[in-house]
């Protein structure tokens, strides 16, 4: 409030300081009517207030914005009683509508005391000019009451009215104290929430690898064996070619365990999310070995990918959303079954990736609650409920998203809708892929 009053009251002060001494300047040297009896105690006075009024403005400047409205009102309340007990009541009189002003001043900028403060000093003065009139019968105590009685009424009005901008300027103080503070916990939840997605992201990349680890057991025995198989027939070669096409199928079988293992690796690393354009379909290719691992024995995995479909998200999320996809349709099919995974364009600037299973599809109760964290259809200790409503979180950052169809026995659909990327990066614009 004092930064806000503050340029009214150096505009104040300016014509305090300014407009006193021009109208005694004025005159002193352009009116030849003798000076009458206290007059010139009046000027000395005006002048000594409008200097106050210079010094008040450069306390302001200085920040010291209180001190100078406090001195302003002190000089002029002692400056008033001054003038009223040697000038008398009536020779004052079509000057009392200034004092309005200062009232305003005290209520507004200082505060409801210096408000009371200057009216008592008011009716002081007119009390001191009305016994200063009395031998001279020019003013009567009547006079002096009705003026101050305006002044009360004109100081019960400033004071409800300073009093109701204060109370409003406080209660919207504390309002926005209260909504900063608001928005310092929903930063505060949103980080906390942040940091609970990451951990529980993370989660289910390692509860991916966990399903997988059994799975590739048996695919690293059957590197390991080619190994040694290897091994032994370049033990046994009986010249360098035949030991050199051992070597090298040694390394074969060594690379291919390698990239298995750095793909688990790279997949279950918990950091930030990066954020790049990737070619959908690719995605899905790569991942096709540990998909597989994820199925029971006995169901099928077939994918129907469209090359060149470019999105704009964070591979490794979209690795673990096909993670729960499948894992989610395995616990679903019996041996026999199938699950397809297809990717293909939806309409204008919109990739679709669709997983279908020939499992024991869904109920409506079940679609109608999929997303929901913790709901289940698995038996207890068998599912957290968190797959798919993790699955649907990281559709909502991309800014796509999933839904599923199905009936019991019909099987289940779950469709992932994603933006697609305006450009392809240069690295794939001239790869292509064939349909698998």
């Amino acid at each position: 409030m004092d930064r806000r009053n503050a340029p009214m009251l150096q505009i104040v002060l300016l014509l305090f300081a300014t407009l006193p001494m021009l109208a005694w300047g004025y005159r002193a040297f352009f009116v030849d009517i003798p000076w009458r009896q206290g007059e010139q105690a009046s000027m000395l006075l005006s002048i000594g207030t409008s200097l106050v009024a210079l010094s008040g403005m450069v306390l302001i400047r200085r920040g010291r914005f209180r001190w100078a409205a406090r001195q302003l009102l002190m000089v002029f309340a002692v400056s008033l009683c001054v003038s009223y007990w040697t000038a008398g009541f009536g020779a004052q009189r079509f000057e009392q509508p200034v004092l309005a002003v200062f009232m305003a001043i005290a209520a507004l900028v200082v505060g409801r005391s210096a408000l009371w403060a200057m009216f008592l000093s008011i009716c002081l003065a007119f009390a001191l000019g009305v016994k200063a009139d009395l031998p001279n019968a020019d003013v009567d105590i009547g006079d002096g009451l009705i003026s101050a009685a305006i002044f009360l009424l004109i100081a019960i009005v400033l004071d409800r009215t300073s009093a109701s901008l204060r109370s409003s300027l406080l209660e919207a103080t504390r309002r926005a104290e209260d909504l900063e503070a608001a928005r310092a916990r929903l930063e505060q939840e949103v980080e906390q929430r942040r940091l609970i997605e990451d951990r529980l992201v993370h989660a289910q990349k390692v509860q991916a690898v966990a399903r997988l680890a059994s799975g590739l057991n048996h695919d690293f025995s059957h590197l390991l064996m080619l190994v040694l198989g290897y091994t032994r027939q370049g033990q046994q070669a009986s010249d360098i070619g035949e030991a050199r096409q051992a070597l090298a199928g040694v390394e074969s079988a060594a690379r291919r365990a390698n990239a298995v293992s750095q793909k688990l690796l790279v997949f279950s690393r918990q950091g930030e999310r990066f954020v790049q354009t990737i070619d959908l379909s690719n995605v899905v290719e790569e991942l096709h070995p540990l998909l597989k691992q994820s199925l029971q024995p006995g169901v099928g995995l077939r994918l129907d990918l469209t090359p060149g479909l470019f999105v704009e998200a964070d591979a490794s999320e979209i690795e673990l959303v096909l993670l729960n996809l499948v894992s989610n349709a395995n616990d679903a099919t019996r041996q026999g079954d199938l699950v397809e995974l297809t990717t293909r364009r939806s309409g204008e600037g919109r990739v679709l990736l669709t997983c279908r299973d020939t499992g024991v599809g869904l109920s409506e109760d079940a679609r109608q609650h999929l997303f929901d964290s913790f709901f289940t259809t698995k038996p207890e200790g068998q599912g957290a409920g968190l797959g798919l409503a993790m699955i649907y979180d990281v559709m909502e950052r991309q800014g796509g998203r999933v839904w599923a169809e199905g009936a019991p026995g019909m099987g289940a659909t779950f469709s992932l809708e994603f933006k697609a990327s305006a450009e392809a990066p240069a690295s794939a614009a001239s790869e292509t892929r064939p349909t698998t």
